[in-house]
């Protein structure tokens, strides 16, 4: 096997815990205050799901404001002592990391889980090495079509992709159930009333079942990545451009044309495609779109056995082993493909020109660049009124003054960094990557306007 690109992390900029400033805690008070935080955020958590007996939840709630007060306490005492440690990403990522709650079930080998309250179906492998104290890399798995254009069954699409491999061992697989009326590649067509609802189902019997399998074990979710087969990697591609924070990375089996989607929002993303005799014209077409984004993101991987390419796995677990997400990067492109789906790592579109009624050369589009050395994000915008921007120390220094410009209007602005703010995004996100003290509302400038201005921020 031959992998024609480099194996490369096309992750566009600062990587978490960039380095500035540096770690104010020692490992044990990182640690302590880890503890103290997980007990915070589970005992929050399983309040927060609490039913109506209301015994239970005074229970319950006794329990979160101790864990509350407990971390509280140490939290407060370590800022007196050791300076503003939510400046300080080193140590904010060590505090975070591993805090959030889950069911905790033990390790499952192959089998089906059926549908409950509204979840789809779904099947799932949980490794006999996973330890639920450990965040595990994950493969959220959308089987392919076979010869007769029949969705794969997902067992025995496991077994012609991952069995038996290495990863089994630790790695968790997560097997999305397609219905075997769904269609997944085709391009929405948002002008028929019944489009949307079809893309929101196809949507749904990913990513919904995906949510049950981070709700009960320890998903690592810097690390997921979206293998797709025949029918399904267009979705897939597609999937990403709409929740571009999500994956580390994708690996196509059977890549085929990409028309009609917008690639700006996956910018940076690592994907790697399975090139056969039936797909090679489709992989240097969809690697050449790719390089337009940023010439490190795309692999070519030759294959050398039959379609679903088992023979490839092993190449594919060396170039799954370099890729893993960044939050804090220092470039984001938001180029939406849908007007509900319009948000990617720290950026956020507020409001927006009508993807449907706006000219080609007009459609929505953002690209933020943080430039810490410089203290300053630049924006360029198009067909979008208002921004939402998540900051914290990796990307601006928030100490000082920084300066946000906005289609070459410039304004200079202080904000405060809050930690109640970046604990309940955080919950709200639930995801311990995503640590922005500080956020800044901006308005898209017109004329002679300045992008933002005081008090439209919080």
């Amino acid at each position: 096997m031959l992998l024609t690109a480099m194996l490369t992390i096309a992750c566009l900029g600062t990587p978490q815990g960039g380095g500035d400033p540096p770690a104010l805690l020692t490992p044990a008070e990182q640690k302590s205050l880890q503890a103290k935080l997980a007990k915070y955020v589970e005992t929050q958590t399983a309040y927060d799901a609490a039913g109506s007996n209301d015994k239970q939840r005074e229970k319950l709630l006794k329990d979160y404001n101790k864990a509350r007060d407990a971390f509280n306490t140490e939290w407060e005492g370590r800022m007196e002592k050791k300076g503003n440690l939510l400046g300080s990403m080193h140590d904010l990522q060590a505090v975070f990391a591993n805090c959030l709650s889950y069911e905790r079930k033990p390790a499952l080998s192959f089998r089906k889980v059926d549908a409950k309250d509204g979840i789809p179906a779904f099947d799932l492998s949980v490794p006999k090495n996973y330890r639920a104290e450990m965040p595990t890399r994950t493969v959220l798995l959308l089987p392919g079509l076979d010869e007769k254009n029949q969705w794969i069954d997902g067992r025995r699409w496991f077994e012609m992709t991952w069995d038996k491999s290495a990863s089994v061992n630790d790695v968790i697989f997560h097997v999305s159930i397609v219905a075997p009326e769904s269609e997944l590649d085709p391009v929405p067509d948002y002008s028929r009333s019944s489009g949307e609802e079809e893309e929101n189902g196809r949507i749904k019997e990913v990513l919904q079942s995906y949510g049950e399998t981070k709700r009960q074990y320890n998903v690592d979710r810097s690390r997921l990545v979206l293998d797709a087969g025949k029918g399904a990697c267009a979705f897939g591609v597609r999937l990403a451009t709409h929740f571009p924070e999500v994956f580390a990375g994708l690996v196509l089996r059977h890549p085929t044309s990409l028309e009609g989607i917008r690639l700006g929002s996956i910018t940076g993303l690592p994907i790697l495609l399975l090139s056969s005799a039936a797909t090679a014209d489709a992989c240097k077409e969809i690697k050449t779109q790719l390089e337009q984004l940023d010439p490190k993101q795309c692999t070519i991987l030759e294959t050398t056995d039959a379609y679903p390419f088992k023979g490839a796995t092993a190449d594919i677990e060396k170039w799954m082993a370099g890729v893993q997400r960044v939050v804090n990067r220092s470039k984001v492109v938001i180029e939406p493909n849908h007007d509900r789906f319009t948000k990617a790592f720290w950026v956020a579109i507020d409001t927006m020109d009508a993807l449907q009624t706006a000219a080609p050369d007009k459609k929505p589009r953002v690209e933020a660049i943080a430039d810490r050395a410089q203290n300053r994000i630049t924006i360029k915008a198009v067909g979008v009124e208002g921004l939402t921007l998540q900051l914290n120390d990796a990307l601006v220094d928030l100490s000082k003054d920084f300066t946000v410009i906005v289609n070459d209007k410039a304004v200079t602005e202080k904000r405060n960094r809050d930690f109640n703010r970046m604990f309940e995004y955080m919950m709200m996100k639930y995801d311990s990557d995503f640590l922005f003290p500080v956020q800044f509302r901006v308005r898209v400038p017109k004329g002679d306007d300045k992008p933002a201005e005081a008090g439209d921020n919080k």
